[in-house]
């Protein structure tokens, strides 16, 4: 019998929380620390004792989990708490569906269990489970993901389905009818949120009334129950919201008997909803008043009425929105505090005293925009942090206490991580790096770097977070790669290869470039990829990273069949000045392929060759009876102009005097585009077209040709 009233009591919302929050950092201190550690036993420890706990209220704590959501009997725990959805992603990544730990269970069966968790290539769904049973750990049951719980017959399973979103099989197995087993439960344990996208999808012209009715009965209702539950009811508020607006009428539609079965019980239970739960309904209701029956309109706006009559609403910080609305009085409560009545029941001398401390003036009252800003989040971050390193250089703290102050501040960073704050991590770590040198506590600030600074988990979360938030703090992100530089390049690189985003490549480029020639190394390993686009990259980094001494590489590359590649490994070469990099340019400007010897154009102007100038006026020389090369020739005198060599300019001048009954057009913006790149010549061997440009026909052409000539105090000939 008290083992059936515990089953029945109330889980405390915050000792649960309290109780996750630590098996998640219990989770990841035995993922980063040998089981005999301190960090760990001290994890374990703490974990344990909330869980012992949690079981004075229960035998038994169920967890459902989808992919980044916690859920317990019908609560969805925060989904914007990072460590709910990391715990909840841990167990869903190994195919757990749910959890329960039950009372007598030992701090040794969680070590087991967290073990099982962050073990590596362990299995997964029911071979975990089998696992677990085979270490012993009886009182913590494992739920796997089984599609086993689908009663599936021929023709049930939906077409086309890959079986690898199991939740939207769960869904289309509930809309069918063809769930079994614990397949009930398991779709309960998902938030009305994931629940409406599933449904948003799996719902089409074709579906049947009975799906509507099968939803609503086996996911709205707690097992057992005959009617809806105020807890019920919101959650199918805020599964409605989610859903797309036909969809969300077929549901209205379908539920109206749920609401007017017995209207008195129906009043009962809505009265116990929260007041934004109500308003919610109240508004999903008054939206689709066509579909909801009369007696269920009369009741909400009864209800509508008396809550609106009977709280108090005030302004604290924004008027707007901040209004209470969990105080409701009955009506003779209320008349007490009509004006008549709080004349009687209040003294003048009290109502002054009461006015006085309720007048703010203009000049003097409190700075909400500044107390707005000192609450922020990061703000209370930074100075937790602060306040957490400045105890750890305290003589007023014992080894014990110094042990659970890093243990804490690992736990923080990984939160930083999440909100990419890599400022505030790279203080972290060089004050625990500096204090690993000596002192009173430099095991454990040694302990600290070497499990977990440097651990795999650490890093590869790290290099994550670069990649997605490391853009807005690019400075931060590069001082910190810097601090662990040979513990982050192939991690960083192992990104940067498979990354599809223009933009994000470009960041991690970056990153590797500020961490200098040690990244050469790695970079040559990768020069033999399959894949251009990857050895384009690795040629880029050897160049920008001071790699010449790999220079034999790079040679090699100079003769690959892929044009992109043998482009980017001959700019290599000229950038590092190699013997071999000129007879390169002037082999592949000969080249049949026009993208090759484009490309090698443009680099004899990008590093000013003038050994190439001899082929790019012999091109520039060659008629083009029909036009074909015009983007050629633009280019060459592109690369020309950068060079700026005296011996091209006759063959400029050649262009300038050319006549030509076709594709004039062409002509003239070549002619245009020689004028453009004129400022590398020296003045005397462009003379002679300035003189021939300051009477064309075209304005602009002149406008520059007497600038160069007014800017070497050069007359026009008339």
């Amino acid at each position: 019998m008290q083992e059936e009233k515990q089953e029945k009591l109330p889980l405390d919302a915050k000792l649960l929380s309290d109780a996750v929050i630590e098996l998640n950092i219990s989770r990841r201190s035995v993922g980063l620390y040998p089981s005999d550690h301190p960090i760990a036993k001290e994890s374990i420890e703490r974990a344990f004792g909330y869980l012992l706990k949690l079981f004075e209220l229960r035998c038994d704590i169920a967890l459902g989990i989808t992919k980044n959501t916690l859920v317990v009997d019908e609560y969805t725990l925060d989904k914007r708490n990072p460590v709910f959805t990391e715990f909840a992603a841990s167990l869903h990544t190994k195919g757990i569906a749910a959890v329960t730990f039950s009372s007598g269970a030992t701090k040794e069966e969680l070590t087991a269990f967290h073990e099982l968790l962050t073990l590596k290539d362990s299995p997964t769904g029911t071979a975990l489970v089998e696992l677990a049973k085979g270490k012993n750990i009886s009182h913590i049951r494992l739920i796997p993901i089984d599609f086993s719980a689908l009663g599936f017959i021929e023709g049930a399973q939906r077409v086309g389905g890959k079986g690898s979103e199991v939740w939207e099989e769960y869904v289309y197995g509930l809309l069918q009818g063809k769930l079994a087993g614990d397949g009930e439960s398991i779709i309960q344990s998902l938030p009305p949120e994931d629940m409406a996208f599933f449904i948003n999808s799996a719902i089409t012209e074709d579906t049947e009334d009975e799906a509507y009715d099968r939803v609503i009965t086996t996911y709205l209702k707690k097992k057992g129950e005959q009617k809806l539950s105020s807890e019920s009811i919101e959650r199918f508020m805020t599964f409605i919201n989610e859903l797309k607006p036909e969809i969300k009428r077929q549901f209205l539609s379908r539920s109206s008997d749920y609401f007017t079965g017995n209207i008195s019980d129906v009043e009962k239970t809505i009265k116990e909803m929260t007041p934004e739960g109500f308003q919610r309904l109240a508004g999903i209701f008054t939206d689709h008043s066509s579909l909801i029956p009369d007696t269920l309109k009369n009741l909400i706006d009864k209800l509508t009425a008396i809550k609106k009559g009977s709280k108090f609403e005030f302004d604290l910080f924004d008027q707007a929105n901040a209004v209470v609305h969990d105080i409701e009085l009955g009506e003779d409560i209320m008349r007490l505090f009509d004006e008549d009545h709080f004349k009687a029941y209040v003294s003048d001398g009290y109502k002054r005293d009461l006015e006085k401390m309720l007048k703010v003036s203009a000049t003097g009252g409190l700075k909400l925009a500044q107390l707005r800003d000192d609450c922020k989040t990061d703000v209370i971050d930074r100075t937790l942090s602060g306040v957490m390193l400045e105890l750890l250089d305290t003589d007023y703290i014992n080894d014990e206490e110094n042990l659970k102050l890093v243990t804490k501040l690992s736990e923080f960073v990984n939160i930083l991580l999440e909100t990419g704050r890599f400022e505030e991590i790279l203080e972290i770590y060089n004050t625990l790096k500096s204090q690993a040198l000596g002192g009173r506590f430099s095991r454990n600030a040694s302990s600290m770097i070497e499990y977990f600074f440097r651990s795999e988990a650490f890093i590869t979360k790290l290099v994550e977070a670069f990649r997605l938030l490391g853009r807005k703090g690019r400075e931060d992100v590069i001082r910190l790669a810097r601090a662990f530089k040979l513990s982050i390049i192939n991690h960083l690189l192992d990104i940067l290869v498979e990354e599809s985003d223009a933009s994000v490549r470009k960041f991690l480029l970056s990153i590797l470039e500020s961490l200098g020639s040690d990244v050469n190394s790695y970079v040559v390993q990768r020069l033999e990829d399959e894949r251009w686009y990857v050895v384009r990259n690795m040629l880029y980094l050897l160049r920008e990273c001071n790699g010449r001494q790999y220079a034999a590489h790079i040679k090699k590359l100079a003769k690959h069949k892929n044009i992109n590649i043998c482009i980017e490994a001959v700019k290599t070469l000229l950038h590092f000045k190699t013997n071999d990099a000129i007879p390169f340019l002037k082999l592949y400007l000969q080249n049949p392929n026009t993208e090759l010897r484009t490309g090698m154009i443009r680099l004899a102007g990008t590093y000013r060759i003038k050994e190439a100038v001899p082929y790019l006026t012999e091109f520039l020389e060659k008629k083009d009876i029909f036009g074909t090369e015009s983007f050629f020739r633009i280019d060459i005198v592109k690369a020309l102009g950068e060079i700026g060599d005296r011996g091209a300019a006759g063959s400029l001048l050649k262009v300038i005097r050319a006549r030509t009954l076709f594709y004039k057009g062409y002509l003239e913006e070549l002619k245009l585009e020689i004028f453009k790149n004129l400022d590398n010549y020296p003045y005397d061997s462009i003379k002679p077209l300035l003189e021939l440009g300051i009477m064309s026909k075209n304005q602009e052409i002149r406008n520059i040709s007497e600038r160069f000539m007014r800017e070497n105090n050069d007359t026009p000939k008339k």
